[in-house]
Parts: C-alpha cells; structure tokens; sequence
C-alpha cells in the first residue's frame, strides 16, 4: 500500500544526498517507507529514481508498477542470485542518480 507523507520526519535526509540504510523488524512499514522515498525523490525532487526489486515488493508483480514509486523505474530480479547483476545493470543502462534496493542479499 501507498501511505504518502510518511517521510516527513526524513525528508532533510533525502535532500542532503547521502545514503540511507533502514531496518527493522518484518510488517514495522519498511517498504511502505521505501515506496514513499522512491515517489518523493522522482516526482517531488526530479530525480532518476530506480529500484532493484528484489522480492517484488516495493513496486509489486504486475506488469505495471505500484502508483505509490511514483516515476521511479523498477527492474525485477528474477533469482535472488542474480541481484548483483541486475544492480550492475541499472547502474551502467539507466544513469541513475539514486538507487533504491530492497533486502540486499
């Protein structure tokens, strides 16, 4: 699901550029969060925005991604095995200037 304004207490972070590694315990809105982080830095800050989604959860299974990345792009991985070169492969094709990874493995 999309819960828009749920990182307003992060937000000066997204602006400084740094990078941001959050954790917590399964079903606290960690992915909630991410899908938030994606649509603001794509849509509110022009940002080209892509996501390694490892576990189809932060933009979904379908064809279509969730409304809740925003203009954010998402590229599937297939295996998890294979998540490396999926990340290697939006670095070198899609000249992203934030990437987005959900459950590194």
């Amino acid at each position: 699901r999309a819960i828009f304004g749920t990182i307003c207490i992060i937000r000066d972070l997204l602006e400084s550029g740094q990078s941001i590694l959050i954790l917590g315990k399964p079903g606290v809105g960690k992915t909630t969060i991410i899908r938030e982080i994606a649509r603001v830095l794509s849509d509110e800050m022009g940002k080209r925005v892509i996501i390694v989604d490892t576990s189809n959860e932060i933009a979904g299974d379908s064809d279509i991604p969730h409304f809740g990345i925003g203009r954010a792009r998402r590229m599937q991985v297939a295996k998890t095995e294979l998540q490396h070169q999926i990340m290697l492969e939006a670095v070198e094709n899609h000249m992203p200037q934030v990437i987005i990874i959900d459950e590194i493995g």
